[in-house]
């Protein structure tokens, strides 16, 4: 499987689109690896993994053809990581020739009511009929074509039950872990029956240097570091596994080569808009 990275900010963007901190102002001077647009990525360019108001931006950027992609995994409703209005135009007068003439979106309820919600009389009969969406629950696992797909619990919001997901094909695996804090126990155990290791770990890494702790809705690099070292112990990764660190706030502070200089240090790389990782 190949996994490309299309963003890797957390919800304002890197630099914020109106913000003048030193952090963001270094960004905007050093360009390159230090701009992040919000979180988004794409296996095998055909499954994406979420849909925020960067998406138009990254089809652009990355030439890519998203009438191809056939699965969409939703973490959950924060604008960041579902921007539902792009849907609206998925068929109909908006959209010819789309290579996959249905998008399965796979998420929680509240993603799926967000986007009725929003799109209200907008919504073309045309394009309704190119949408169907799967409600998920926990440790529920699917297939969606070649991909076994296991939805996770996230520790990051109250108001809704927010996933990350473990990704199988064909003996290879990602474990896509952003918008959540360190996991949950049942979590571990989950991924401790596997008896396998998972070949990339993506780690949330929102406050960058800075630690969260045990109760926190993101992790920084203190927090990955407590995480790996639990899947290490338990098996669900082995010296084998590559961990990559992603979705970075500018409150973080540091830009990308420092925080490569500490991610190195723990055996874990810095993702950045553009990367890929095949396993």
């Amino acid at each position: 499987m190949k996994l490309t990275y299309l963003g890797t900010a957390a919800a304002e963007g890197w630099p914020g689109t109106f913000c003048n901190c030193t952090a963001c102002r270094s960004a905007r001077a050093l360009g390159g690896k230090d701009i992040r647009t919000r979180s988004q990525a794409i296996v095998d360019g055909e499954l994406l993994l979420d849909l925020p108001c960067d998406t138009y931006f990254h089809m652009l950027r990355g030439s890519l053809d998203l009438s191809a992609v056939r699965w969409l995994l939703v973490t959950h409703s924060h604008t960041d990581h579902f921007y539902p209005s792009e849907l609206i135009f998925r068929g109909g007068c908006y959209a010819y020739g789309l290579k996959s003439p249905k998008l399965e979106v796979f998420c929680n309820n509240a993603v799926r009511d967000c986007f009725y919600r929003t799109a209200g009389n907008e919504l073309l009969p045309e394009v309704a009929q190119t949408l169907c969406f799967h409600t998920l629950q926990p440790f529920e696992s699917f297939e969606a074509g070649p991909y076994i797909i296991t939805p996770l619990p996230a520790r990051h919001m109250k108001t809704e039950q927010a996933f990350f997901y473990l990704i199988e094909r064909e003996g290879r695996s990602i474990l896509y872990a952003h918008d959540t804090g360190r996991f949950f126990t049942e979590v571990y155990d989950f991924l401790e029956r596997r008896h396998t290791a998972v070949s990339l770990i993506s780690l949330d890494c929102t406050s960058g240097p800075l630690e969260n702790g045990e109760e926190g809705g993101h992790m920084g690099i203190p927090d990955a570091i407590c995480v790996k070292q639990h899947l290490l112990d338990i098996g669900a990764a082995n010296t084998h596994t590559r961990f990559v660190l992603n979705h970075f706030s500018h409150n973080g502070g540091l830009l990308y080569a420092e925080l490569s200089l500490l991610a190195a240090r723990e055996g874990m790389e810095v993702s950045w808009d553009g990367l890929e990782v095949t396993v």
